[in-house]
């Protein structure tokens, strides 16, 4: 990596990235917002509600509004996806690799 860092000083760098750090969101979506976007989007949610819930839509529960979701992780996307196609065993299967790595 050159004369003043080596391969695992950089390693050590990485490993210890802040949460917010471009790297890191770019590793897990779920970690681009902080505490006051997840604050704002619960706002903008419940003041969707409340309007709507003054409609004549709202009287008699349609049309509800859509909310503002938090980007998901990897792994909930991924759950999400093959939730209905894992078997039992492809379950287990897929846990012995994960503690085997």
């Amino acid at each position: 990596m050159g004369r003043d860092y080596t391969v695992l000083h950089a390693a050590d760098l990485a490993a210890n990235l802040p949460a917010e750090s471009r790297c890191m969101c770019a590793a897990e979506p779920a970690l681009e917002w902080d505490r006051q976007d997840h604050l704002l989007a619960e706002t903008v949610n419940m003041l969707r509600i409340l309007v709507w819930a003054q409609t004549k839509d709202g009287q008699k529960g349609r049309n509800r509004p859509k909310m503002v979701e938090p980007p998901r992780s990897r792994t909930q996307v991924a759950t999400r996806k093959k939730k209905e196609q894992l078997s039992a065993d492809d379950y287990k299967e897929q846990l012995a690799r994960i503690r085997k790595g």
